[in-house]
């Protein structure tokens, strides 16, 4: 059956099931501006399955993603909404759903699981943590000087820093600081740049490298943000990589000792003087050095 309309004086046509799609979709954006996800989400469900095609099935994709955000299916909701941004050149709700991708990526880094073989029946068993890093480069991307950007370059940066990509991890960072200059979160990354190159000092052999890099990183966040306290944070670590570097040399200068090896002992107390002598090792080192005269 058909009813007949008037626009602008003309006659338009328009079927039972146009005005119907329309009703339904009126009842999506209701349900959606109440936050009834689970009726709205049978609503999308019916938009999709009954109405394909339109545009008002495109958006149900954004409201699907969002309901099955609220009812705790990150990977569902990610899925529905990577459609409902593929399906349109611009789509309507584009800036809030990359937001909800952004908090998808999130729970990801936080331990939310996905599917057992990625299937919606089967319980979420599986580490999402790849998934969250593709989710955060997506965002940076979709809005690349936005402030979400930023903070997608921070979590993924922490991130890489928790799977022991520790050069992914300070590049992530360097990003922000030199994509964002005065965002809060760049101090913020020249402490987690100082906590990458500790952690290298501690689980690697000791390289110079790192002790050199980690003051230069410290000399930019002063000329970045001076008088800012949060630098002692990076200067208390810089001060730990010292006196592992410290403590290594004096492992090595003990060796000489119990070998009967006294003039190699005492070049590297030496060492341990003259280049960290601000280590608590550098006082332990004189003394030796002391007694092996």
């Amino acid at each position: 059956m058909k009813k007949l309309l008037f626009c602008i004086g003309l006659p338009m046509i328009l079927s039972a099931e146009t005005l119907s799609v329309q009703e339904e979709y009126s009842n999506a954006i209701h349900l959606y501006q109440i936050k009834n996800w689970e009726a709205l989400l049978e609503k999308s469900e019916m938009i999709l399955s009954e109405f394909p095609g339109t545009p008002f099935s495109e958006d149900a994709e954004f409201y699907l993603g969002v309901s099955y955000f609220h009812l705790g299916d990150q990977e569902l909701s990610n899925d529905h909404l990577s459609r409902y941004l593929r399906k349109q050149t611009a789509p309507k709700h584009f800036e809030t759903a990359i937001e909800y991708k952004f908090q998808i990526a999130e729970s990801f880094k936080e331990g939310a699981k996905k599917h057992l073989m990625g299937w919606k029946k089967m319980p979420k068993w599986v580490p999402a943590r790849d998934e969250a890093l593709q989710i955060y480069d997506e965002v940076i991307t979709a809005l690349p000087n936005h402030d979400i950007a930023a903070k997608a370059l921070f979590s993924k940066a922490k991130l890489l820093y928790r799977i022991d990509d520790y050069k992914s991890s300070i590049d992530a960072y360097q990003t922000l600081i030199r994509r964002f200059p005065k965002h809060h979160l760049s101090p913020d990354s020249y402490i987690g740049i100082g906590a990458v190159y500790l952690t290298q000092a501690r689980l690697e052999f000791p390289d110079p490298d790192f002790l050199e890099l980690a003051e230069i990183n410290i000399q930019k966040f002063m000329r970045d943000f001076p008088g800012d306290k949060r630098v002692s944070v990076n200067q208390e670590m810089l001060q730990e990589m010292r006196e592992l570097y410290a403590l290594h040399l004096y492992d090595v200068a003990k060796f000489f000792e119990r070998t009967n090896k006294p003039k190699a002992a005492k070049i590297y107390y030496g060492k341990i003087v003259n280049q960290y002598p601000t280590t608590k090792t550098a006082e332990r080192a004189k003394k030796r050095f002391a007694s092996l005269k």
